[in-house]
């Protein structure tokens, strides 16, 4: 707008019309009055016009790209959900006599072993893992502050800050 106004275009007297005028091409409200103007302003006018629409595909184009990663998400979600209603509804096929064999067979009775002396909930299938796993960009540490070593009444618990021997922090 202010290379236009200093070009002395008639169409664009001042700062705030031209502004006002490139806006309004921009966006489509108004056509511009390519007749009144000088080659060299009909050029930078052009210029204008076409950089600020490659700007604004570029948003358009970040948009979809933020959208389309949100969209992965909830997909990768929604396919986990149907994948575990998917095991349910097969499981609901098996006899339960087969279904017990399988829960005994399984130990699922036995409370999952985290740490020497610190047992888990039970109902589980224990799986380690390697120690690359924690190198992932997508690892999520455990919030769960866990201290090795045997529990027992008498000994205190950590203070806060305490990272002997556990993962506490």
């Amino acid at each position: 707008a202010a290379a236009i106004t200093v070009m002395e275009e008639t169409e664009f007297p001042s700062m705030q019309i031209a502004a006002v005028l490139l806006l309004k091409a921009i966006l489509g409200l108004a056509p511009p009055n390519s007749e009144e103007l000088r080659p060299s302003g009909l050029i930078l006018m052009i210029c204008f016009i076409v950089i600020i629409d490659i700007g604004f595909l570029n948003i358009l184009i970040a948009q979809l790209a933020l959208s389309y990663e949100t969209l992965k998400q909830d997909t990768e979600g929604y396919a986990n959900m149907n994948r575990g209603f998917n095991c349910i509804e097969i499981e609901s096929f098996v006899p339960v006599w087969v279904r017990r064999k399988l829960w005994l067979v399984l130990d699922f009775d036995r409370p999952l072993e985290f740490d020497q002396g610190d047992e888990g909930p039970s109902g589980g299938v224990q799986q380690q893992m390697p120690a690359s796993h924690r190198a992932h960009p997508r690892y999520i540490p455990d919030r769960i502050l866990r201290f090795t070593g045997v529990a027992s009444p008498h000994d205190p618990w950590p203070r806060e800050g305490e990272t002997e021997g556990g993962e506490g922090g």
